[in-house]
């Protein structure tokens, strides 16, 4: 009797060490730091426009990809992290999605460019950042230039090789638009380099506008006095 009793409490000590070695404790969860927000200016407002024209041409290039490759009798397929294929309406809904996100960003960026004030803003920070910046004088004159409807880069740049100072001394104002076209004018201070002298004039230009079907403004003329 004494024998049994022994085996049972010894069961019981051996049960216990047991599952006391097998607990475990669990580890604190981390804590991500919180985002930082980022701010938007001018800079930002600017890149967007650029930014959309590159989704623009993605979606043609794709496009043109697509069509190639339905020529050739090759079909596209969806792969997705788990392996599983989307159904042709999960699909559908994709697409859907993707192109109501950029209507919603094109219909952002034409409440801007459908107004001939802030189309000549935008040409006129291209040409400030141009003579502030010898670095970037180039790309942002070629920017310019693209403002207007029928005027090449090497001309454009002749207008403003000399100039060592451009500031705007009044906001762009819109003298008049009717349909298609507008008119915007604008004070302007410019310092040029002439013959080893600096010489400083203000002039008043009056830009004449027309926009196309989709409401993009383009400089068709100019008149400085």
């Amino acid at each position: 009797m004494k024998l049994k009793y022994f085996y049972f409490i010894l069961f019981l000590t051996l049960s216990f060490l047991f599952f006391s070695c097998h607990k475990k404790e669990e580890e604190p969860q981390q804590q991500l730091p919180p985002q930082t927000e980022v701010s938007s200016d001018k800079e930002k407002e600017l890149r967007d426009k650029e930014e959309l024209l590159k989704i623009k041409e993605q979606q043609l290039k794709e496009w043109e990809e697509r069509l190639a490759q339905r020529d050739s009798g090759k079909t596209l397929r969806t792969e997705i992290k788990d392996t599983t294929k989307l159904s042709k309406k999960d699909t559908v809904k994709v697409k859907d999605l993707k192109k109501q996100k950029l209507e919603e960003k094109e219909k952002e960026l034409n409440k801007r460019l459908d107004n001939p004030k802030v189309a000549i803003e935008d040409y006129l920070d291209y040409i400030k950042r141009a003579i502030s910046d010898s670095k970037t004088f180039d790309s942002n004159l070629k920017k310019a230039s693209q403002v207007w409807e029928n005027r090449s880069y090497e001309s454009f740049k002749k207008s403003y090789t000399g100039v060592k100072k451009f500031v705007v001394e009044s906001e762009p104002k819109v003298v008049s638009q009717k349909g298609n076209t507008a008119t915007v004018s604008v004070k302007i201070k410019q310092t040029i380099s002439k013959n080893g002298k600096d010489e400083e004039k203000e002039i008043t230009v009056t830009y004449n506008l027309v926009a196309d079907e989709k409401g993009k403004w383009k400089i068709r003329s100019n008149i400085v006095k």
